[in-house]
């Protein structure tokens, strides 16, 4: 009887053919390792007697085979790491009871109670969603496809739980208490902030849990990317209504606003050792010129370094004669705000609209406005302003704190799109038969005129220099009234002092 010959090896199994009958069959070995032979066949049942037919065959049966082995490992692996999860596990944490126990862990930085009351809510809305949609009840249950299920749910329709509750203990000031449905889509800000605090909580949890790093529900979801809000600067005439009239509070926070660049919570709780002056032993008032604010702002915890020019001098001279015996610059403003936050920034707001000035837009699919110009839009203001009058970026970022130059270059932006739109004006007329540009003439007095501007401006001071740039200006938005001989004019410009050599 002549052997059966091995024709082919293939994979873990090998193909042969009977020599007797032609027919082919599959040698492989289990998961289990053990050898088996199966006779291969067509999909009708007919017997394979051909080599590349039988390799196809034999092909296809070893894919289907490792794909089944495939689940069943996958599913032991899953039984096994559950288990392990549970053994490697300090002590079992509920949902409930996680967000306490993350507190309790050391944090680079210390929130605010407003903000943790925030960021718990936050957290109980993605636990209710794990009690009402799979009935979960502690940490160790909560997988990626939980998380990944809960970020993609809010992220199309906002909140899982929309009923809003007010308590008399947690919400003493308020006059009615009460139940009621609230919803909407989210805004990216606030969608990342859900995550971000759903995260945390696993991530100072995980020593407890046994978990590694990547092992966190929300470690792979990437948050959204997000566009810089466009908030709107004050314009020169709604700046001078602000001061025109304001109130004494109002017009201390918008003059350090408008003058330091610094947030709403910064300005009001600005102390006076903050600022780096030497106290008299007298009753006189300390040199404030040229000084400096040293300031760990709230916000980001950076220290920012001010300058004092002259106008802030003055400002806080007054100030000193006023509330020198306090800790701090504003004393009324710091007791609102360290007291409750929201009400000077109303205050703020309040004073805004009783001059007519449009503090909010409404965003398309959003009930909650945007809010587009308030107190920090005196931050953008003072960035803005610094950029016109050639303040170097570096030392722009190092006065507001910014954290990148990027975003400093963001809030000067203001004046890019002014350049922008001044800049595309004269494109006017190119192909219709709207009014051109007026084009330039040249001329002996234009060269002249021309010669002497760049003269002085070569041996010109910085204050002359920056005096030139707001003429500039002016000129250029047509601002300045210049007499002329046919209409008598009265002149509104101080014309600018010539150099010694100009």
């Amino acid at each position: 009887m002549q052997k059966q010959q091995k024709k082919k090896s293939h994979g873990s199994g090998s193909i042969t053919k009977n020599p007797q009958n032609g027919h082919f069959y599959l040698q492989f070995y289990d998961a289990e390792g053990r050898r088996k032979t199966i006779t291969l066949k067509t999909l009708t049942g007919q017997y394979i007697t051909e080599q590349r037919a039988a390799e196809t065959a034999a092909r296809e049966f070893m894919d289907r085979l490792k794909k089944i082995q495939d689940i069943e490992t996958h599913e032991d692996y899953l039984e096994e790491r559950a288990r392990l999860k549970k053994l490697k596990a300090r002590l079992t944490i509920t949902l409930d009871d996680a967000f306490d126990l993350h507190l309790l862990k050391p944090h680079t930085r210390i929130a605010s109670n407003q903000v943790e009351n925030v960021n718990r809510r936050y957290w109980i809305d993605f636990v209710s969603f794990l009690h009402d949609r799979h009935g979960l009840t502690t940490l160790d249950q909560v997988e990626r496809e939980h998380a990944e299920e809960y970020i993609a749910y809010i992220r199309k329709f906002g909140r899982w739980n929309r009923k809003i509750s007010y308590h008399q203990e947690k919400c003493p000031r308020r006059k009615e208490f009460k139940e009621y449905e609230s919803g909407g889509i989210l805004s990216p800000t606030t969608l990342n902030r859900y995550q971000s605090v759903c995260k945390a909580v696993f991530s100072f949890l995980l020593f407890d849990l046994g978990y590694t790093l990547e092992e966190n529900p929300f470690f792979h979801i990437k948050p959204l990317k997000l566009e810089p809000v466009e908030r709107d600067i004050f314009t020169d005439e709604e700046l001078q209504r602000i001061f025109a009239s304001a109130p004494p509070l109002q017009r201390a926070l918008f003059t350090l606003g408008i003058c330091t660049g610094l947030r709403l919570g910064d300005v009001a709780t600005l102390c006076w050792n903050e600022i780096d002056i030497t106290v008299p032993d007298t009753n006189d008032i300390p040199e404030f010129f040229q000084h400096e604010i040293h300031r760990i702002t709230r916000k980001t915890k950076t220290l920012v370094h001010i300058p004092i020019e002259r106008e802030l001098a003055d400002f806080l001279s007054q100030q000193w004669e006023k509330s020198r015996y306090s800790e701090y610059v504003l004393p009324e403003a710091a007791e609102m705000y360290l007291n409750h936050k929201g009400m000077v920034n109303r205050r703020v707001l309040g004073y805004l609209h009783s001059l007519g000035i449009v503090t909010d837009k409404q965003v398309p699919g959003r009930k909650r406005k945007q809010s587009v110009k308030d107190f920090h839009s005196l931050r953008h203001c003072f960035c803005y302003y610094a950029g016109l009058r050639g303040v170097p970026l570096p030392v722009v970022q190092s006065i507001v704190g910014h954290l990148t130059a990027a975003m400093t270059r963001h809030y000067q932006s203001h004046a890019d799109r002014e350049a922008r739109m001044k800049g595309i004006a004269l494109m006017r007329g190119l192909f219709s038969e709207g009014e051109k540009p007026a084009e330039a003439v040249h001329s002996p007095l234009r060269d002249v005129l021309k010669d002497r501007i760049i003269q002085f401006a070569d041996r010109a001071t910085e204050i002359q220099l920056l005096q030139l740039n707001v003429i500039i200006d002016k000129l250029a938005a047509n601002e300045l009234r210049i007499e002329t001989p046919q209409d008598q004019q009265v002149v509104d410009v101080k014309l600018l002092p010539e150099t010694a050599t100009a």
